[in-house]
This record gives structure tokens, sequence and C-alpha cells, in this order.
């Protein structure tokens, strides 16, 4: 039996790229592959933990405050422990998960195959010297949009890079989008994680602005230090029976099933793992065009809408766009589980096993 290791800080939920690495271990454990997950921070209280029947191993090395020579000495322990691990474990695969983990995977491995679910152009100036420095290392490089690759391909000069989409599991998402919600009416929808990079603000401000506040609600799935600032804008506007914050739920399918559409209001993206969630159950998408991910995502016209980011009467006007045209809805939702087709959880794993 082949081995598999997965390497990540911690399985947070909802996080992203702790979602993709979940759904990959799941799918290896389905083919038979002997699965471990390689873990080393330890999750803040009041931080959900994402469930998966594999073997975990914690190396209990979390990051703590400290200069410079106090980060060099975690990560050089992390690589040493990392390469120790390797050696007994003799894994045929190793896939690391988030810059984190990646660098110490690196200095540990060859074999590594690392990837990239951050915008590049967001990353500081250390973390490119690591880039150029330690990711020519591993075995592959996996960038999750064409826009990522093309980043880091130019400015870090890396050669060792492919692109594959994050996955989704469509049997299991449709089989969780039947359950019944609690919210009544029409609703539109925004799910994520209530930080600033999210820009749920100014989906509110633009909710507000949209004739549609005045004929359906603003539903928001997610939990984050936002919140309360969140909260206190909707009592401004006078919103508290319009705008729901509804808290994290470890099932957003069936909001997703359910809404008039989505909308996504980001200043930034790796490569929106909600959007492609949304389109498979046929939820079409009003989104920002920000980097990196929305455009290779969103079919203007077909699927979805892509808007100026950072542009409030933008995205309203999105919204007012679609909402009161069923029938671009309705052809929005038929092109929708088409166009994800390809990052069904069975062909990425496949492109993973290859890489």
């Amino acid at each position: 039996m082949k081995k598999i290791a997965i390497v990540i800080a911690e399985l947070a939920a909802p996080g992203g790229a702790e979602k993709v690495a979940v759904d990959l271990a799941e799918e290896f454990r389905q083919r038979d592959y002997e699965v471990t997950v390689v873990k080393f921070a330890r999750l803040p209280p009041g931080i959900t933990r994402h469930d998966i029947p594999v073997r975990i191993i914690n190396l209990d090395i979390p990051e703590r405050p400290g200069g410079f020579l106090t980060q060099v000495y975690i990560l050089l322990l992390r690589a040493w422990k990392f390469r120790k691990l390797f050696q007994r474990e003799q894994f045929d695969h190793i896939f690391s998960f988030l810059e984190a983990s990646n660098v110490p995977c690196a200095l540990a491995c060859s074999d590594s195959v690392l990837s990239v679910h951050l915008d590049p152009s967001t990353m500081t100036r250390s973390e490119w010297l690591a880039f150029r420095w330690l990711y020519p290392r591993a075995k592959r490089v996996i960038a999750v949009s064409r826009q990522m690759q093309d980043l880091l391909e130019k400015q870090a000069h890396l050669k060792n890079v492919n692109c594959i989409y994050n996955p989704v599991n469509t049997r299991l998402i449709g089989e969780k989008a039947q359950e019944t919600v609690s919210v009544e009416g029409r609703f539109i929808l925004g799910v994520g994680r209530l930080e600033k990079q999210k820009r749920f603000d100014l989906l509110i401000e633009a909710f507000a602005q949209s004739k549609a506040q005045h004929d359906c609600k603003l539903v928001i799935v997610g939990r984050g230090s936002q919140q309360a600032a969140l909260e206190e804008r909707i009592k401004t506007l006078g919103l508290e029976e319009k705008v729901l914050l509804v808290g994290f739920d470890p099932n957003p399918y069936k909001y997703m099933a359910k809404a008039e559409f989505q909308v996504m209001s980001s200043d930034y993206e790796g490569y929106p793992l909600v959007l492609i969630e949304a389109l498979s159950l046929g939820c079409p998408i009003v989104s920002t065009d920000c980097p990196t991910g929305p455009r290779e995502i969103i079919r203007h016209g077909e699927n979805g809408l892509l808007v100026e980011k950072g542009n409030v009467a933008a995205i309203a006007a999105g919204i007012d766009e679609l909402f009161y045209d069923p029938e671009k809805q309705m052809g929005m939702r038929q092109q929708g589980k088409e166009s994800v087709r390809g990052n069904d959880i069975a062909a990425v794993a496949d492109a993973w096993l290859a890489a």
C-alpha cells in the first residue's frame, strides 16, 4: 500500500487550503492509500478542526513570539523533525499546504510537493526570498491559479511550477445541500471568514444601496475578527432585519443551494473554493475581479458577473442586475455546474498524484 503525507500547520475550519487538504486526504484514503496528516500547530480556543478518519501525527512545534533567531530556530527544528519522520516513514508522496509547512518541507525533503494558496502580490520580502531560494529545492510547486503560476515563474523565477485548481467533492456537497435552512424568504449569500481581506463591509454597504434589499435578505455565513464592526455597521444602516450574520456553519452548501446567488467582495484571493462549491450547486456568482482566481472561475455573463474590486456602486449594480433578471439567473444556474466539472475531486487528485 502506497503512503501519502499531507503536511499542514493545522486543520482549522473553515480555511480554504485546509479544506483542500482534507478533501484530498479523504479521496486518497478511499483509493486505499495509507494517508497520514502531519501537523505542528495548536488550534486556538473556539476554532473548529476538520475531522478526517486518518492517522494524524502532531510534531507539536507551534509558532511563538520572538525575534529573527527564534523564528529561524523554529523553522530549522520543524525541518529537522520532518526529515526524521520522512526518513522513518518512507512516504511515496509528500504534499505540503501553505507557507508555514512549505518552507520546512522544502528543507527536509527534495521529494516534497509544495502548494501556494495565497496571492503572491500580498507576500512579504522574506516570503519572496523563501520562494527564490528554497522552493526550487522541491520536486514540484503547485499554484492554484494560472495567474499565480505566472507570478511565481516571472517574479520568483521558479521552473518547477504546475497549476492545479482547487477541488470540489460534488457528490458530498450535493448531499449536504439537501438540508433545510432557517432563513425565510428570498436571500442572497456571502460566505467566508469575517476578515478585512474579504470586505464584507463593502458587501453590506452595496446591499444597502441596492434595490434588491427591498425584496430579499443578505445572509452572511462565517466568523472572524470583523464581526463586531460588521454588526455595528448593520445597526447604523438600519438593516438588522435584512442582513443576517449566521456565524460559522460546517455546511454552507445548504445556503448555496437555496440562495438567489452568491456575492464575493474580496480585495484578493488565491483560488476561492467557495465560488467553485457554489457553482457546483448551480448557484450563480457576483464577484469582485480581484487577484487571483475569480477571473479563472467566473465567465462573465455566463456563470456569473465580475465587478470592479473595491467599488461599492459596482457591487450594488451587479446585485440588482442579477436579482431582477430571472432569465439570466436561470441561464447561469445551468452553466454553473458544467463550468466547474474539471474541479471534481477525482480529476484533481489524479493531477496531484502525477505532480
